[in-house]
Protein backbone atom coordinates (compact mmCIF):
# COMPACT_ATOMS: atom_id res chain seq x y z
CA UNK A 1 0.00 0.00 0.00
CA UNK A 2 1.34 3.44 -0.96
CA UNK A 3 0.47 6.37 1.29
CA UNK A 4 1.26 10.04 0.93
CA UNK A 5 2.60 12.07 3.82
CA UNK A 6 -0.25 13.05 6.12
CA UNK A 7 -2.62 10.28 5.00
CA UNK A 8 -4.67 8.56 7.70
CA UNK A 9 -5.50 4.89 8.20
CA UNK A 10 -7.48 2.95 10.79
CA UNK A 11 -5.87 0.08 12.68
CA UNK A 12 -7.64 -2.38 14.96
CA UNK A 13 -5.68 -3.86 17.86
CA UNK A 14 -6.56 -6.87 20.02
CA UNK A 15 -4.20 -7.57 22.92
CA UNK A 16 -4.86 -10.74 24.92
CA UNK A 17 -2.96 -11.62 28.09
CA UNK A 18 -3.59 -14.95 29.82
CA UNK A 19 -2.05 -15.56 33.24
CA UNK A 20 -2.19 -19.08 34.68
CA UNK A 21 -1.24 -19.85 38.29
CA UNK A 22 0.01 -23.21 39.55
CA UNK A 23 -2.37 -22.93 42.52
CA UNK A 24 -5.14 -20.48 43.43
CA UNK A 25 -4.13 -16.95 44.40
CA UNK A 26 -6.01 -14.10 46.08
CA UNK A 27 -5.76 -10.32 46.48
CA UNK A 28 -4.59 -9.68 42.92
CA UNK A 29 -3.95 -5.99 42.19
CA UNK A 30 -3.07 -5.04 38.61
CA UNK A 31 -2.46 -1.89 36.63
CA UNK A 32 -2.46 -1.82 32.84
CA UNK A 33 -0.85 0.49 30.33
CA UNK A 34 -2.49 -0.97 27.23
CA UNK A 35 -4.73 1.97 26.29
CA UNK A 36 -3.78 4.06 23.24
CA UNK A 37 -3.73 7.82 23.75
CA UNK A 38 -4.66 10.74 21.50
CA UNK A 39 -1.60 12.51 20.11
CA UNK A 40 -0.87 14.72 17.12
CA UNK A 41 -0.27 11.54 15.10
CA UNK A 42 -3.05 9.24 16.30
CA UNK A 43 -6.69 9.43 17.38
CA UNK A 44 -8.41 6.78 19.46
CA UNK A 45 -11.79 5.91 17.93
CA UNK A 46 -12.75 3.17 20.40
CA UNK A 47 -11.19 1.24 23.26
CA UNK A 48 -12.36 -1.42 25.71
CA UNK A 49 -10.87 -3.61 28.43
CA UNK A 50 -12.38 -6.90 29.62
CA UNK A 51 -11.08 -8.92 32.58
CA UNK A 52 -11.99 -12.51 33.49
CA UNK A 53 -12.86 -13.20 36.30
CA UNK A 54 -14.99 -10.09 36.03
CA UNK A 55 -13.79 -7.06 37.98
CA UNK A 56 -14.61 -3.33 38.06
CA UNK A 57 -11.99 -1.29 36.20
CA UNK A 58 -11.02 2.24 37.14
CA UNK A 59 -8.51 4.52 35.43
CA UNK A 60 -6.26 7.52 35.91
CA UNK A 61 -3.50 9.40 34.10
CA UNK A 62 0.05 8.92 35.33
CA UNK A 63 2.89 11.45 35.51
CA UNK A 64 3.67 11.02 31.80
CA UNK A 65 0.05 11.37 30.66
CA UNK A 66 -0.45 7.66 30.01
CA UNK A 67 -3.85 6.05 30.55
CA UNK A 68 -3.56 3.57 33.45
CA UNK A 69 -6.37 1.09 34.15
CA UNK A 70 -6.43 -0.81 37.43
CA UNK A 71 -8.50 -3.57 38.97
CA UNK A 72 -8.55 -5.95 41.96
CA UNK A 73 -9.47 -9.64 42.14
CA UNK A 74 -9.89 -10.55 45.79
CA UNK A 75 -11.42 -14.04 45.53
CA UNK A 76 -9.35 -17.21 44.85
CA UNK A 77 -8.69 -17.96 41.18
CA UNK A 78 -6.12 -19.96 39.20
CA UNK A 79 -6.20 -18.04 35.92
CA UNK A 80 -6.89 -14.54 34.62
CA UNK A 81 -7.52 -13.17 31.15
CA UNK A 82 -7.19 -9.55 30.04
CA UNK A 83 -8.39 -8.52 26.58
CA UNK A 84 -8.11 -4.99 25.23
CA UNK A 85 -9.58 -3.93 21.90
CA UNK A 86 -8.85 -0.63 20.18
CA UNK A 87 -9.48 1.12 16.89
CA UNK A 88 -6.99 3.91 16.24
CA UNK A 89 -6.61 6.34 13.37
CA UNK A 90 -2.92 6.85 12.65
CA UNK A 91 -1.07 9.32 10.43
CA UNK A 92 1.62 8.68 7.84
CA UNK A 93 4.13 11.13 9.34
CA UNK A 94 7.19 10.92 11.52
CA UNK A 95 6.39 13.94 13.69
CA UNK A 96 3.60 16.41 14.33
CA UNK A 97 5.96 19.10 15.59
CA UNK A 98 6.25 20.19 19.23
CA UNK A 99 3.28 18.84 21.19
CA UNK A 100 3.39 21.37 24.01
CA UNK A 101 2.73 25.10 24.21
CA UNK A 102 5.75 27.33 23.52
CA UNK A 103 7.90 27.54 26.62
CA UNK A 104 10.39 30.20 27.71
CA UNK A 105 12.53 27.50 29.32
CA UNK A 106 15.31 25.76 27.37
CA UNK A 107 14.77 22.13 26.40
CA UNK A 108 17.42 21.04 28.92
CA UNK A 109 15.01 22.12 31.67
CA UNK A 110 11.73 21.16 29.99
CA UNK A 111 12.85 17.60 29.29
CA UNK A 112 15.32 17.07 32.13
CA UNK A 113 13.98 13.65 33.14
CA UNK A 114 14.54 12.39 29.57
CA UNK A 115 18.16 13.54 29.66
CA UNK A 116 19.17 11.83 32.89
CA UNK A 117 20.11 8.18 33.39
CA UNK A 118 17.27 5.99 34.63
CA UNK A 119 16.87 2.44 36.00
CA UNK A 120 16.51 0.88 32.56
CA UNK A 121 19.10 3.15 30.92
CA UNK A 122 22.14 3.38 33.22
CA UNK A 123 25.39 5.09 32.25
CA UNK A 124 27.55 2.65 30.26
CA UNK A 125 30.88 3.12 28.46
CA UNK A 126 29.58 1.11 25.49
CA UNK A 127 27.45 4.02 24.29
CA UNK A 128 30.55 5.97 23.33
CA UNK A 129 32.41 2.98 21.87
CA UNK A 130 29.75 2.09 19.26
CA UNK A 131 30.88 2.72 15.70
CA UNK A 132 27.78 4.68 14.71
CA UNK A 133 28.37 6.29 11.28
CA UNK A 134 27.07 9.72 12.25
CA UNK A 135 26.70 11.02 15.78
CA UNK A 136 23.76 13.39 15.94
CA UNK A 137 23.52 16.56 17.99
CA UNK A 138 21.00 19.26 18.82
CA UNK A 139 22.97 21.63 16.57
CA UNK A 140 21.72 19.80 13.46
CA UNK A 141 18.80 21.16 11.50
CA UNK A 142 15.63 19.09 11.42
CA UNK A 143 16.39 17.30 8.13
CA UNK A 144 19.93 16.33 9.13
CA UNK A 145 18.67 15.29 12.57
CA UNK A 146 16.09 12.97 10.98
CA UNK A 147 18.70 11.41 8.70
CA UNK A 148 21.00 10.91 11.69
CA UNK A 149 18.27 9.15 13.67
CA UNK A 150 17.57 6.82 10.77
CA UNK A 151 21.27 5.98 10.35
CA UNK A 152 21.53 5.23 14.06
CA UNK A 153 18.51 2.91 13.87
CA UNK A 154 20.05 1.22 10.85
CA UNK A 155 23.31 0.71 12.76
CA UNK A 156 21.51 -1.06 15.61
CA UNK A 157 19.51 -3.15 13.14
CA UNK A 158 22.64 -4.27 11.27
CA UNK A 159 24.85 -4.72 14.34
CA UNK A 160 22.62 -6.55 16.81
CA UNK A 161 20.52 -9.62 16.05
CA UNK A 162 16.95 -10.00 17.23
CA UNK A 163 17.22 -12.75 19.84
CA UNK A 164 14.58 -13.29 22.57
CA UNK A 165 16.66 -15.99 24.28
CA UNK A 166 19.61 -13.95 25.59
CA UNK A 167 17.91 -11.20 27.61
CA UNK A 168 14.92 -10.84 29.93
CA UNK A 169 12.58 -8.06 30.99
CA UNK A 170 14.96 -6.81 33.70
CA UNK A 171 18.11 -6.86 31.53
CA UNK A 172 20.38 -3.84 31.32
CA UNK A 173 21.45 -2.55 27.89
CA UNK A 174 24.81 -4.05 28.84
CA UNK A 175 23.35 -7.48 28.03
CA UNK A 176 22.70 -6.38 24.43
CA UNK A 177 26.33 -5.37 24.02
CA UNK A 178 27.59 -8.52 25.75
CA UNK A 179 25.52 -11.01 23.74
CA UNK A 180 25.27 -9.11 20.45
CA UNK A 181 21.50 -9.47 20.46
CA UNK A 182 18.27 -8.89 22.29
CA UNK A 183 14.71 -7.75 21.75
CA UNK A 184 13.02 -4.41 21.05
CA UNK A 185 13.23 -3.36 24.71
CA UNK A 186 17.01 -3.84 24.75
CA UNK A 187 17.60 -1.99 21.47
CA UNK A 188 15.38 0.90 22.55
CA UNK A 189 17.17 1.20 25.90
CA UNK A 190 20.60 1.13 24.24
CA UNK A 191 19.67 3.74 21.64
CA UNK A 192 18.22 5.98 24.35
CA UNK A 193 21.55 5.67 26.16
CA UNK A 194 23.46 6.86 23.09
CA UNK A 195 21.08 9.79 22.63
CA UNK A 196 21.11 10.88 26.27
CA UNK A 197 24.88 10.76 26.33
CA UNK A 198 24.80 13.15 23.35
CA UNK A 199 22.56 15.53 25.30
CA UNK A 200 19.42 14.72 23.30
CA UNK A 201 16.17 14.22 25.27
CA UNK A 202 14.89 10.75 24.50
CA UNK A 203 12.10 8.59 25.84
CA UNK A 204 10.89 5.01 25.70
CA UNK A 205 7.65 4.30 23.83
CA UNK A 206 5.47 1.22 24.28
CA UNK A 207 2.75 0.19 21.85
CA UNK A 208 2.07 -1.90 18.78
CA UNK A 209 3.31 -2.18 15.20
CA UNK A 210 1.31 -3.34 12.20
CA UNK A 211 3.10 -5.81 9.93
CA UNK A 212 1.79 -5.52 6.34
CA UNK A 213 3.43 -8.87 5.51
CA UNK A 214 1.91 -10.78 8.44
CA UNK A 215 0.04 -13.24 6.19
CA UNK A 216 2.82 -13.58 3.64
CA UNK A 217 6.04 -15.54 3.29
CA UNK A 218 9.18 -13.46 3.62
CA UNK A 219 10.62 -10.82 5.91
CA UNK A 220 8.39 -9.59 8.70
CA UNK A 221 8.60 -6.67 11.08
CA UNK A 222 10.09 -7.76 14.37
CA UNK A 223 7.97 -7.31 17.48
CA UNK A 224 4.59 -7.32 15.72
CA UNK A 225 3.23 -10.37 17.57
CA UNK A 226 3.40 -8.71 21.00
CA UNK A 227 3.78 -5.26 22.49
CA UNK A 228 6.55 -3.34 20.77
CA UNK A 229 9.03 -0.70 21.93
CA UNK A 230 10.72 2.16 20.15
CA UNK A 231 12.35 5.54 20.85
CA UNK A 232 11.32 9.17 20.61
CA UNK A 233 14.02 11.84 20.37
CA UNK A 234 13.40 15.55 20.82
CA UNK A 235 14.37 18.23 18.28
CA UNK A 236 13.32 21.86 18.62
CA UNK A 237 12.03 21.91 15.04
CA UNK A 238 10.57 18.40 14.81
CA UNK A 239 9.27 17.97 18.34
CA UNK A 240 9.24 14.31 19.40
CA UNK A 241 10.35 12.13 16.52
CA UNK A 242 9.88 8.35 16.66
CA UNK A 243 12.51 5.86 15.53
CA UNK A 244 12.52 2.06 15.72
CA UNK A 245 16.01 0.51 15.92
CA UNK A 246 14.56 -3.03 15.98
CA UNK A 247 13.14 -2.58 12.48
CA UNK A 248 15.40 0.11 10.96
CA UNK A 249 12.46 2.51 10.60
CA UNK A 250 11.32 5.99 11.38
CA UNK A 251 7.95 5.69 13.08
CA UNK A 252 4.97 6.17 10.74
CA UNK A 253 1.33 5.08 10.33
CA UNK A 254 2.13 1.48 11.28
CA UNK A 255 2.69 2.34 14.95
CA UNK A 256 0.12 2.69 17.75
CA UNK A 257 1.42 4.32 20.90
CA UNK A 258 0.11 3.31 24.33
CA UNK A 259 2.64 4.74 26.80
CA UNK A 260 5.81 6.80 27.18
CA UNK A 261 8.37 6.97 29.97
CA UNK A 262 12.05 7.21 30.79
CA UNK A 263 12.41 3.47 30.13
CA UNK A 264 10.46 0.20 30.22
CA UNK A 265 10.08 0.25 33.99
CA UNK A 266 7.84 3.32 33.74
CA UNK A 267 5.50 1.70 31.21
CA UNK A 268 5.08 -2.11 31.58
CA UNK A 269 1.81 -3.15 29.88
CA UNK A 270 0.80 -5.16 32.95
CA UNK A 271 2.13 -4.77 36.47
CA UNK A 272 0.62 -6.38 39.53
CA UNK A 273 0.87 -8.30 42.76
CA UNK A 274 -0.92 -11.29 44.24
CA UNK A 275 -1.02 -13.20 47.52
CA UNK A 276 -0.09 -16.85 47.38
CA UNK A 277 2.83 -19.21 46.69
CA UNK A 278 1.97 -20.03 43.08
CA UNK A 279 4.17 -19.80 40.04
CA UNK A 280 2.62 -17.95 37.11
CA UNK A 281 2.76 -18.46 33.36
CA UNK A 282 2.00 -15.51 31.08
CA UNK A 283 0.93 -15.85 27.45
CA UNK A 284 0.53 -12.76 25.27
CA UNK A 285 -0.99 -12.46 21.82
CA UNK A 286 -1.41 -9.27 19.80
CA UNK A 287 -3.39 -9.01 16.57
CA UNK A 288 -3.35 -5.75 14.63
CA UNK A 289 -5.18 -5.28 11.34
CA UNK A 290 -5.63 -2.58 8.75
CA UNK A 291 -9.28 -1.60 8.46
CA UNK A 292 -9.07 0.83 5.54
CA UNK A 293 -7.00 3.58 4.02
Amino acid sequence: MILSEGDHVRLSVMHKTTITYSSPVIDVHNELRMSPVDTGLQRVLSHSIAVTPNAPITAHRDHFGNHVAHFNLLEPHDSMEIITRSIVETTNAVSCGPESEPSPFPYQERWLEFLRWSPGVPALPEYESLAIPRRISMDMDDIEFGHGLYEMARYFFKTFRYDPDVTHVHSSPAALFEHGGGVCQDMAHAMIGVLRQAGIPSRYVSGYIFDPAKDQIGDHLRGAAATHAWVQAWHEGYGWMGVDPTNEKLVDWQYVRTAIGRDYFDVPPNRGTFRGTANQTIDVAVHINLLDK
